[in-house]
């Protein structure tokens, strides 16, 4: 039970000091061959590279005038990785380093394998790091000569610069040419061909695909590569469609329509067929399919009665890049600030507005069977959907376009300005994206449209709220489990945990910066009479089946966390005698729910009609309606005078975030799940934290505390190595009293990345382990090493023990900065947000936030006396 409510209260300023050098643990080592069985190993692969740059010169001859040097893309394959090789490597004439890539784990060996100090020799898998270089052939030359060196004297000097060679020669497990299969090995393309073919068989003549370039630092060699791949597209009977650079994440790409007859090539003989795929200046093919929804229901009837809407005057706080609204509707008559730059609203009939009409009703008032205070700012909406050019009622993400060039324009046409002309609505500082890319998620690398997004909240200073994506296609069950309710229930569950690679999170969901929302099975309509032929099998309030799981890259949290999406029927599935399994469909409730009511667009100009939906979707839109609720909360400021202000505005994005992830938890899945899915205690933490994320938003814990609790917010930008520290006053009625107590303690902060690395995050801010002696708990929810891995640390520490602590002691959090994928250059600050609470039970105490808030109070005036004296 939750006490009276009380306002957030704002740290001091922090404790500064250096981050104190941390003992180095004994990690696995990785075992290497000697410099003699490396040549053994790598010389044959090296005159292999040499004759592949023979031949390229060959073939290229015949249409050169003079002699060419070829340009290759090589891979250095090395067990572990080395840091800093990346600078090495640009320090030899003729190779330009381009990016690097997690490789695949592989089995040890009696070359390369780990080592603990104690064991000795393990059998833990050898992690690989690939770096993808291009070179000429006096650049491999040159790498012979040091490799020969470094073989006749493995302590010999290298030139300066590069000595980081000498741990590469060590831990190359191959060098070869960048292929074929290389190119669409991550991103799903054969399979996608194989299925698109299954499906459409012969009536389909043209596939789209988005081909990665090599991202080039001389804008001469971009244009260079840019023109030979469009004239293989074209020589191929294929042609472009779009083209996009953008420099600031590294990204190069065409849009490309291919006849399929390029499709059945690569099919039926492999991706060396076509030379699209053998062509050097390529990074990786994927295939392209817009993002594609469905009308929740084709003709609305269900009605609902809003007051008479007035005109919403001021300045727009959400951004919702989504389809084009039913403007006239009377839950959205005079909240729209519309910009459609592109003209789609020409060709865009009031029928087909479903998508975009949903998504702002429930920005603007919630769900309708149970609406809220609607928001008192317009939303700007930037359409970058289209009805489909052939089922004119389902809505698709602009297709011929790029959707990473797409969002780029829109969000900067946002912010800056485009065209020469003033920016649409500076503003914006929530950007609502319900919408993503229609492929396959991505775990080893992040996707490009998750760059765009990191690198646009981190250069603006805008909260991204993004959805993790629906799976909306059959859950296969066993057979015997569908005769009982209960039974389907459990084995829905084991089956989705089952499937958790193949149900990923889709891009841009993946992105660092933005937060991820993944949905619930849950709505305010309340009980329905549910008829004999659907199902419902979810736990109520529990993650929904139709929603994607996690975790995000290099396995960290995503979704970040999730809220309301509405509750999913299933159809009662058929059993066929002799069949092991049976598949669970999706049963269609759009029009008498249950799901979450929205505005559609109606009939014969009706302005009141509704539907039910379900899906991500309407939970990011939900969580963004809260996001902008909590701006409100912070630009308030602080109640009462005798408080610290609040953070000031630069900082509200990240509160925002990191309050919106203070506010949620695992709840009660924790034990339902372990129980469900009989997950090992030692390991269990770690799977949930991917299928739950920071678990569930509760909104009547949303930017608030109560007499129970105390909540305190900081905001501040810290430097490399160093260490910010803050102190919660402990509230005296907790000392010395076994009772249930809590402490939560969340960061945001807004991680500069380098996009051609694979650790990604140029810097790592984080809070270090909290006392759990000190706090009387132990830690619960999300795996404590897992929780680091992203931009958002979110962790719980709870337990009943008595805490002992005398009188004017703290709580110490401290704020630490170190480098990740490269240095923070002196005179550069990361923008942080914490967010900590202490709370116990009502019956326990009511005096939890006055007293903290107290001793606030006094450490300010300290601080002022001292400042007077000085």
């Amino acid at each position: 039970m939750t006490g009276e409510r009380k306002p957030l209260l704002a740290f001091g300023p922090p404790v500064v000091a250096k981050r104190p050098t941390q003992t180095s643990r004994d990690m696995p080592r990785l075992a290497k061959p000697a410099a003699g069985r490396q040549g053994e190993r790598l010389t044959p692969q090296f005159r292999e590279l040499t004759a592949a740059f023979d031949a390229e010169r060959v073939r290229l001859a015949d249409s050169a005038a003079d002699e060419v040097d070829p340009a290759l893309v090589v891979v250095f394959d090395l067990a572990g990785s080395v840091k800093d090789f990346r600078n090495a490597i640009d320090r030899i004439d003729g190779l330009e380093f381009l990016s690097e890539l997690l490789g695949d784990r592989t089995d040890p060996d009696d070359d390369f394998h780990m080592t603990e100090r104690v064991k000795g020799r393990t059998d833990k898998p050898v992690p690989h790091s690939l770096y993808l270089v291009m070179s000429n052939a006096r650049a491999i030359d040159e790498l012979l000569r040091l490799f020969a060196l470094w073989q006749q004297d493995p302590t010999a000097s290298f030139e300066h610069g590069l000595g980081k060679f000498k741990d590469a020669f060590q831990q190359l497990t191959s060098i070869r040419r960048w292929g074929p299969e290389d190119r669409i090995r991550e991103t799903g393309l054969y399979q996608r061909w194989q299925e698109s073919l299954d499906m459409i068989g012969q009536s389909v003549s043209t596939v789209m695909v988005e081909v990665e370039l090599w991202y080039r630092r001389d804008a001469t060699l971009r244009a260079a590569a840019q023109a030979h791949v469009e004239q293989i597209i074209t020589t191929s009977s294929g042609r472009v469609l779009d083209r996009s650079e953008i420099g600031a994440i590294g990204y190069h790409a065409l849009l490309a329509e291919l006849p399929v007859q390029q499709v059945r090539s690569v099919l039926n003989d492999g991706a060396a067929s076509i030379r699209l795929l053998t062509t050097d200046e390529v990074m990786f093919v994927s295939p392209f399919t817009p993002m594609s929804v469905a009308p929740a229901a084709l003709d609305p009837v269900t009605e609902v009665r809003l007051p008479p809407g007035e005109r919403v005057d001021g300045l727009p706080r959400v951004a919702l890049l989504d389809g084009l609204p039913f403007p006239n509707h009377d839950a959205l008559a005079g909240r729209l600030l519309i910009d459609d730059p592109d003209g789609l609203g020409e060709n865009y009939p009031v029928s087909s507005r479903n998508h975009g009409t949903a998504m702002a009703s429930l920005i603007i008032h919630g769900d309708l069977s149970a609406p809220g205070e609607p928001l008192d700012r317009p939303l700007y909406v930037r359409p970058v959907m289209r009805p489909h050019e052939f089922a004119a009622q389902y809505e698709q993400v602009i297709p011929h376009r790029l959707l990473t060039d797409l969002l780029h324009r829109a969000v900067k046409r946002i912010v800056e300005g485009d065209g020469g002309r003033d920016a649409a609505a500076p503003s914006v500082r929530i950007v609502n994206l319900s919408i993503g890319a229609q492929a396959r998620a991505l775990a080893q690398r992040m996707s490009p449209v998750g760059r765009l997004l990191d690198w646009l909240a981190h250069s603006y200073n805008l909260l991204f709220v993004v959805s993790s994506g629906n799976h909306t296609d059959t859950i296969t069950i066993p057979a015997d489990a569908a005769n009982d309710p209960d039974a389907a229930r459990s084995a829905m569950i084991r089956a989705v945990y089952e499937a958790t690679l193949r149900r990923g999170i889709l891009p841009p969901g993946d992105a660092l910066n933005a937060l991820t929302i993944g949905a619930t099975h849950d709505d305010g309509l309340g009980d329905i009479d549910v008829p004999d032929t659907v199902w419902d099998i979810t736990h109520p309030g529990a993650p929904a089946h139709y929603g994607s799981t996690g975790p995000g890259v290099d396995r960290s949290v995503k979704p970040d966390l999730h809220h309301v999406g509405g509750r999913a029927l299933y159809a009662r599935p058929v059993i066929v005698p002799g069949e092991d399994t049976v598949a669970v469909a999706l049963a269609q409730t759009a029009t008498t729910g249950p799901g979450l009511q929205v505005a559609a667009p109606g009939r014969a100009g009706a302005t009141n009609n509704t539907v039910f939906t379900t899906g991500t979707s309407n939970a990011t839109a939900l969580v963004s309606r809260e996001a902008s609720r909590l701006f409100d909360v912070l630009e308030a400021g602080a109640i009462d005078a005798q408080d610290a202000p609040l953070p000031d505005g630069q900082y509200h994005p990240l509160l925002v975030r990191a309050l919106l992830a203070h506010a949620s938890s695992w709840g009660a899945w924790d034990i339902r799940l372990r129980r469900e899915l009989g997950l090992d205690s030692q390991q269990a933490r770690r799977q949930l934290t991917a299928l739950l994320g920071y678990g569930c938003l509760n909104v009547e814990r949303l930017g608030t505390a109560a007499t129970n609790r105390a909540v305190l917010v900081a905001g501040g930008r810290i430097a490399r190595n160093e260490r910010h520290t803050y102190e919660l006053p402990l509230p005296p009625s907790l000392r010395s009293r076994a009772e249930w107590h809590r402490f939560t303690i969340t960061l945001a902060y807004m991680v500069p990345t380098v996009s051609r690395l694979t650790r990604y995050r140029e810097t790592k801010v984080y809070f270090t382990t909290p006392d759990t002696n000190l706090a009387g708990g132990d830690r619960s929810d999300a795996e404590h090493n897992t929780v680091r891995r992203g931009s958002l640390q979110h962790e719980i520490v709870q337990g009943t023990r008595a805490m002992v602590f005398g009188e004017g002691d703290t709580f110490p959090i401290h704020v630490e900065c170190m480098d990740d994928a490269q240095r923070l250059r002196a005179g550069k600050s990361v923008r942080y947000a914490l967010v900590v609470s202490v709370e116990t039970a009502v019956e326990t105490s009511t005096t939890i936030h006055d007293e903290v808030r107290t001793r606030l109070q006094l450490r300010a005036r300290d601080r002022a006396r001292g400042r007077v004296q000085s």
